[in-house]
């Protein structure tokens, strides 16, 4: 029990420190690097519930059980959600249905037999995976061919899960179809084989945009509040808060597609700094010091002296 508790929470705590704390601090925080983060965390569920199934396995542990089901469906929503590329609002609200649903079938798996259990994972999987292939053919955010790699992946998977779920309700699992489509040894084979190809597909993206990027340059600007940790000391954690939320507001008023990064936003905007510099004195009433407090991404800082 207690090795199922820690090891669910250090899946989730690695999965969600990663999305908000190292990743922001990638080099070119935009959509695409969006749909890094959040496909990287969508790998880490699916590792997490990899963890739960084998424990599972070897100990009984239905608690591990349920939090296996709930990680695989929040594995590939939330991989829906990276491909999806949707403003912040829209993201938010996705990821939010996301979780309840995995919360869901995490409740069927504790209340049911593993055999009903089984059948209700098996359709939610085949909705959420047929919604992240729809997502990956349309992606706005990912290169074509890794998006197209993640969508046959994903729509396979689909496919499997639907017959999963059919046969359960048609058949039963006592028959010889049934006993295939039961099966631990075939089913981890071909989900480890779906986050192996979802996985090829994001190292796919990556070089891709790695290619472009060093070909081609930065269309995106990083405005953020310098010296966090020292302005949250001095003048209150609410404040730092209050800061960046206008910061952020500012900028999303200007670019419908700047995107949050950690204490602070990316935006498209020319001439980002100064024009964020102008929009938080006449918006928001700021003081010199306080816009002398935003730092771009080369290190350049707001102005203090305004002519």
């Amino acid at each position: 029990m207690l090795l199922t508790i820690g090891l669910a929470v250090m899946c989730i705590g690695v999965a969600f420190g990663v999305v908000g704390i190292a990743l922001p601090r990638a080099s070119a925080p935009v959509p695409f690097t969006t749909f890094i983060q959040y496909a990287v965390m969508a790998g880490i569920f699916s590792i997490g519930s990899t963890v739960m199934y084998v424990v599972n396995r070897y100990d009984g542990a239905r608690l591990a059980l349920v939090v296996g089901d709930a990680t695989m469906v929040l594995a590939a929503g939330t991989m829906a959600v990276a491909l999806a590329g949707l403003a912040v609002g829209r993201r938010r609200a996705t990821l939010g249905l996301v979780a309840v649903t995995a919360i869901a079938v995490g409740a069927s798996t504790a209340a049911t037999i593993e055999d009903v259990s089984l059948m209700i994972k098996a359709a939610v999987l085949a909705v959420v995976c047929g919604v992240c292939t729809l997502a990956a053919v349309r992606s706005p955010v990912a290169p074509r061919r890794p998006a197209l790699l993640i969508a046959a992946a994903m729509g396979l998977y689909t496919v499997y899960s639907a017959a999963r779920a059919l046969v359960g309700v048609a058949t039963g699992w006592a028959g010889p179809v049934g006993a295939v489509f039961r099966s631990l040894e075939i089913g981890s084979a071909v989900a480890i084989a779906t986050v192996l190809v979802c996985g090829l597909g994001i190292v796919l993206a990556l070089r891709i945009s790695g290619q472009v990027s060093d070909g081609e340059p930065r269309e995106h600007s990083v405005v953020v509040i310098g010296d966090a940790q020292l302005v949250a000391s001095a003048f209150g954690s609410d404040r730092l808060r209050s800061l960046v939320n206008e910061l952020r507001a500012a900028a999303h008023a200007l670019d419908d597609h700047a995107v949050d990064v950690r204490n602070g936003v990316a935006t498209a905007m020319p001439s980002a700094l100064p024009t964020l510099g102008e929009q938080m004195q006449n918006g928001f009433g700021w003081s010199p010091e306080e816009i002398a407090l935003l730092v771009e991404g080369d290190g350049r800082r707001g102005r203090t002296n305004r002519r």
